[in-house]
């Protein structure tokens, strides 16, 4: 997701290299179920390899603290590390980003708009509180509840029958979603939605224990140590805050059992740090390692670089001077040398991003060339705006320094005031900080990151640049975007709905209610002593982690 969706904010998620075949997917009417609640004992030439201590020190790069351990509020990308270990949900993604059973199988109606999901009898809380049909309905309508304040169930969950009733306050029922029996889901849709299932892979939809919340009250996650907080192969045994989260494997997982004893996830907000950390031997492996720092360990064993489904994107303030003026936001995007900043800063580490959707997505326009680097359109645009320069506000650009090296943001500094002729103050932030005040709004000029959720131009534009969507930073607003978008969403061809998304994007580029800068990649050093650990187009990819285990080295 982004400094995150996101609350979709993602550092680290992902592109893929191969296009989805994802609409296919989502239409399959039966699909089988993998896995079971089998312990995987390792075999004796696993025995004969694996190290006889199994605890993984996981870096977690770029924050000083888990921020969000409540799937409702939309985990960033790194708090998502933690929140797929310790929750799970009806589907999971695989490798190749394909939505695949977990908890359940489901069929499909024929007309596409009931989806009934068949939940495995031993699925449990790590707390052995059994996770029932009627689990699922307590978490969904909780999601929606105003008084949950989540920022993206309604989006998410739009297409359900009954969740904008609910997301409004007219009624305190999900009426899509219902318990059959114990085992039996069935989720009705206001109409046929080619991407909810892959929807359902977001932590947003997997299950919580009421139990625990009603317990607790609002601050339940920050009792997360020793609580069955969710039915992940993993659960808390210790959350010492800004210094790191001791996770132990659940004994009541209904999937294979981790062969690891014990993940120790340790925040540390400094990339750079963390790297050398890393070479110091106090981490297992290293991830989101800095473009800059690439060049110095891209030719040590193990290391890995990927292209992700992930855009680096710029954002304005547009209820305030200047930027509540297009021309100035179309100044700045005149004024920024993404081909520059790609080749000369980030070492070409990421590619050009004249689009926010980036290759590899549905909906991705690999022709479209986008507001390209022009210094003398820059000048033009904003001397219409402001013939005297004097008069402008002052401008600060503000930015998560764990995702935008002070190198990084000293050239675009540079950029705006050659190109513009105009001061532009830096703000660097920790990563927390920064989202918190992106959440209110109180940045005027500033960096976000965006991943995918799932593989739509939906989770894209609509999720974060629609006039009420919560992840609009910036509080863009265009009629003609609002409803190109809504259009598609009411469009069941296919190839008609992916053009009216294209439409959707060019105007959002031309009237940049987002800037994209660069369509990012995750390199990270991943030894081979470490075995079962990957990659995948959403970032770090563990499998089921039963096959995450240490090698003798």
């Amino acid at each position: 997701m982004v400094n995150c969706p996101p609350h979709a904010r993602f550092k680290g998620a992902p592109r893929a290299t191969l296009p989805f075949i994802f609409f296919s997917l989502l239409l399959v009417v039966l699909a089988a179920c993998g896995g079971g609640n089998t312990s995987t004992a390792p075999s004796s030439s696993q025995k004969s390899s694996m190290a006889q201590q199994q605890v993984l020190n996981f870096p977690d790069v770029g924050i000083n603290d888990l921020a969000v351990l409540d799937p409702a509020q939309g985990p960033d990308g790194n708090s998502a590390q933690a929140v797929n270990m310790i929750y799970s949900g009806l589907v999971k993604n695989d490798q190749s980003l394909k939505t695949v059973p977990d908890q359940a199988t489901w069929q499909i109606s024929s007309d596409q708009k009931v989806y009934t999901f068949k939940i495995k009898p031993d699925v449990a809380f790590s707390d052995g509180t059994p996770v029932t049909a009627q689990t699922y309905v307590y978490t969904w309508t909780r999601a929606l509840l105003q008084e949950t304040a989540s920022p993206i169930a309604s989006f998410f969950m739009a297409p359900i029958q009954g969740a904008d009733a609910l997301a409004n306050n007219k009624t305190k029922t999900l009426s899509g979603v219902k318990a059959v029996d114990d085992h039996t889901l069935q989720v009705t849709l206001t109409h046929p939605t080619p991407y909810f299932l892959s929807e359902l892979s977001n932590s947003l939809f997997f299950p919580l224990n009421q139990k625990v919340i009603e317990q607790y009250g609002k601050q339940w996650t920050q009792h997360a140590a020793g609580n069955g907080l969710g039915t992940g192969p993993f659960m808390v045994k210790d959350w010492q805050h800004s210094k790191k989260m001791v996770l132990v494997p659940n004994s009541h997982y209904y999937g294979n059992k981790p062969k690891l004893t014990q993940v120790n996830l340790l925040f540390v907000v400094n990339p750079a740090t963390a790297l050398q950390t890393y070479l110091a031997g106090q981490y297992d492996f290293m991830w989101n390692i800095p473009a800059e720092q690439q060049v110095t360990v891209k030719d040590k064993p193990g290391f890995v670089r990927k292209p992700l489904l992930q855009s680096d994107l710029l954002f304005f303030d547009n209820t305030k001077e200047p930027f509540n003026k297009a021309a100035v936001r179309q100044a700045f995007a005149y004024a920024t040398d993404k081909q520059a900043l790609v080749k000369d800063v980030l070492k070409d580490a990421v590619t050009v991003a004249p689009t926010i959707i980036p290759p590899g997505m549905p909906g991705y326009q690999p022709g479209y060339a986008g507001l390209a680097y022009d210094a003398n359109k820059a000048k033009s645009l904003l001397q219409s705006a402001y013939p005297d320069l004097k008069k402008m506000p002052k401008i600060t650009f503000s930015y998560p320094s764990s995702q935008v090296s002070a190198n990084e943001a000293a050239a675009l500094q540079s950029m705006w005031q050659n190109a513009l002729g105009i001061q532009v103050k830096l703000d660097p932030v920790e990563l927390s900080a920064y989202n918190d005040r992106t959440s209110k709004h109180e940045v005027q000029f500033g960096f976000t990151q965006w991943g995918a959720d799932f593989p739509d131009p939906y989770d894209w534009l609509t999720l974060n640049l629609t006039s009420n969507a919560s992840n609009n930073n910036g509080q863009w607003s265009n009629a003609q975007f609002d409803q190109t978008v809504k259009k598609a969403e009411q469009t069941s061809d296919q190839n008609e709905r992916i053009k009216l998304y294209n439409q959707a994007e060019q105007i959002a580029i031309s009237d940049v209610g987002w800037l994209p800068i660069d369509h990012q990649a995750l390199a990270a050093i991943i030894p081979s002593w470490i075995h079962g650990l990957t990659m995948s187009g959403n970032g770090l990819y563990f499998g089921d982690w039963s096959d995450v285990y240490i090698l003798q080295h």
